[in-house]
């Protein structure tokens, strides 16, 4: 996998069980330099689980992502984009 140290993810939700990354790679890839896409699978079954990352190099670039493609219909459905947030809410 590409070194993800450095850049900004996007979480993309309600994508299709069938969309891959090279359907969503066309729709980010115009608002800037995309790193990576990774769609998780289950373990069990390999099947998509329904949402993806999308990372970029730029944050300028992740924003206008957001920006544009929330809310957008891809395979037939609306897609939820926004900021990743990494690890556990630690509560105290």
């Amino acid at each position: 996998p590409p070194d993800i140290r450095d850049t900004y993810s996007l979480l993309v939700l309600n994508i299709t069980f069938r969309t891959s990354a090279d359907d969503l790679f066309p729709l980010f890839d115009r608002y800037g330099k995309v790193v990576d896409i990774f769609i998780p699978r289950d373990r069990r079954t390999g099947d998509s689980r329904g949402f993806a990352f999308v990372r970029y190099k730029h944050a300028d670039e992740a924003q206008k992502a957001i920006e544009r493609l929330d809310g957008k219909n891809v395979d037939g459905r609306n897609i939820v984009v926004q900021f990743a947030k990494y690890g556990r809410n630690d509560e105290s």
